[in-house]
């Protein structure tokens, strides 16, 4: 029952996917039952050829059937390299679009999916499940349609065995309702080998990512020995998980080939004795010899669906705890140009399963054209505050509004159009300056400007090739390549995170220059820990344990409050 409970399970999953590939199934599927065809009607021919050879049958009548042999042979040579090759195909076809269902589907996710799963853990479900040794793609055709082929070619042996002799043909299959008993009895150790051991190849994927992303920690804090042992403990975790899904494998992989060894036995002594007692013919006998060792293939390929089975489900329950996490909201209010406004109104926002909230009813208004400084100590709630008036986070109460549009109610398009946004972790990809800072769009400005603004100028190689995070670029030139992907954009909103501390103080006073000369008419809203970068702003929000303590000009708040002072290092 439980059996029948995972296939349906699994088949009803891979069930969009065949129907929008139904053509490419259906040429396989045709391929299968041509193949089927040539592989039970290839024994009769060789028993009429014995048969006739037997009897002392005319030349003339043994020649037809040599000739049938060969145009039976050549014919299944041809289905045996078209058939292997057409599944080949739609695995890889079936696997791109698994992939890209899959890939769209995350990029929509909530932001807490991105902390609840580790990037190592999500690339092995996007890998290692799907394109790994008789996984997801492999096994929504190829595990699917070799069942099938085997099925029907041991139905239909039998059935012509039947014909034949039906004692012999019993006493033959007898041994074949084993198989399904022990399917079933294994059913649940299968099942938890597989899930455990696609566990510990995410584990291994996490602690890989992990120590190479953070790999001047790892050898700045003499960290080596404590990887090395976390990576081995690992690898003996995964080793014995492994190990148990092969003896599990192999077991059920023997046991079709032991239950046809016995069935060639039975008829190898019954139905020598049937052919000496007359009862059955020699073409008979050797008919049913091939039809017997013909079936080893079969039985050994259905005993594995069942193997194999277990494997997609588990991979399949990977995939769906992806499917079912909570994406974003989907909205399409789109916020009319220009904007005139910037409203926080009464915001609040606690961490899910926290009781306090890290941001306690700030209200403020800001206008394009003005630049406005976030200040306050480490922890008093300024990364928050930016994020939630970017959108990244949505607040428990309150609301940001653009004009009159509600930031959480905007289409992401429109958001995007409305904000740039640098964060205070900076993030650059794989590919060159160019593709950084444009990422794939078509930017109102052109580049040269652009880079000019964010001063980047000849100093950086446009066509150079970064690595994962920038590596080889100093914090600056990350940062700077960062705000020309904000300014690329052309938004009438910048937020920066403390971005500006990476830059030396005379590049950030040019960078602060070229903003007022082509930017006048943005609205800023900057985080800072630096006394030069609040210098630059109009007004200064001072943050203290997640409310607006004080606002004014800097100057003001130099001169008032000597705890403001001593907010700022050194420059």
């Amino acid at each position: 029952m439980a059996l029948l409970g995972a296939t349906k399970h699994v088949l009803g999953w891979f069930a969009p996917y065949w129907k929008r590939r139904w053509k490419g199934i259906s040429w396989v599927m045709v391929i299968t039952v041509v193949s089927i065809a040539l592989s039970t009607t290839y024994p009769i021919i060789f028993k009429y050829v014995i048969d006739s050879l037997s009897a002392g049958s005319a030349t003339t009548d043994v020649q037809f059937y040599v000739w049938l042999i060969l145009a039976v042979g050549l014919a299944r040579t041809l289905t045996r390299w078209i058939l292997p090759s057409s599944r080949y195909v739609m695995n890889l076809i079936l696997g791109l679009d698994i992939k890209l269902f899959h890939f769209e589907n995350l990029l929509r996710k909530d932001p807490a999916f991105f902390n609840e799963y580790r990037s190592g853990d999500i690339i092995t479900r996007f890998s290692d499940d799907i394109d790994g040794d008789v996984k997801l793609a492999w096994f929504g055709n190829s595990g699917i349609m070799r069942p099938i082929e085997a099925g029907f070619t041991l139905l239909f042996s039998i059935a012509v065995m039947m014909t034949l002799h039906w004692k012999l043909t019993l006493m033959a299959v007898a041994p074949l309702p084993l198989i399904v008993w022990i399917m079933s009895k294994t059913e649940h150790s299968q099942h938890k080998a597989y899930k455990r051991r696609q566990e510990t190849i995410s584990q291994t994927n996490n602690i890989l990512e992990s120590a190479f992303s953070g790999i001047r920690i790892v050898i700045g804090f003499v960290m080596e020995q404590a990887q090395e042992n976390l990576f081995k403990k690992n690898m003996v975790e995964r080793k014995d998980a492994e190990e148990r899904v092969v003896y599990i494998r192999s077991f059920l992989e023997s046991l079709g080939s032991v239950v046809n060894q016995v069935g060639l036995v039975v008829i190898l002594f019954v139905g020598g004795y049937y052919v000496i007692h007359s009862e059955i013919s020699l073409g008979d006998f050797y008919a049913f010899i091939a039809y017997m060792a013909g079936i080893t293939e079969p039985i050994w390929t259905i005993s594995w669906f069942f193997v194999s089975l277990k494997m997609a489900e588990s991979s399949v329950d990977r995939l769906e705890a992806i499917e079912k996490f909570e994406n974003k909201p989907f909205h399409d209010t789109v916020v009319k140009p220009p904007i005139q406004i910037l409203n926080v109104r009464d915001l609040h926002y606690r961490f899910p399963g926290e009781a306090d909230d890290v941001i306690k009813s700030i209200n403020f208004q800001a206008r394009p054209g003005e630049k406005i400084g976030v200040v306050g100590e480490v922890g008093s709630g300024k990364t928050i505050l930016l994020k939630l008036i970017s959108g990244w986070f949505v607040p428990n109460s309150g609301s940001v509004e653009l004009n009159d549009a509600r930031l959480s109610e905007l289409s992401d398009a429109s958001r995007a159009q409305s904000i740039g946004y640098v964060p205070q972790d900076i993030e650059l990809f794989s590919g060159t300056v160019t593709d950084n800072i444009s990422m794939g769009r078509e930017g109102p400005k052109s580049l040269e400007s652009i880079t000019k603004t964010a001063v980047i100028g000849d100093e950086l190689d446009l066509d150079k090739m970064l690595e994962q995070g920038g590596v080889g670029l100093s914090g600056g030139q990350r940062a700077r390549v960062a705000l020309a992907r904000a300014f690329y954009g052309d938004t009438p909103v910048y937020i920066f995170d403390d971005v500006t501390s990476a830059l030396d103080l005379n590049t950030e006073k040019i960078l602060w220059r070229n903003i007022n000369a082509d930017f006048s008419g943005a609205l800023f809203l900057v985080a800072t820990h630096r006394e030069a970068t609040a210098a630059e702003m109009d007004r200064v929000i001072w943050i203290k344990d997640g409310q607006i303590h004080h606002e004014g000009q800097h100057s003001d708040l130099l001169r008032l409050h000597p705890e403001y002072r001593s907010l700022f290092a050194q420059d």
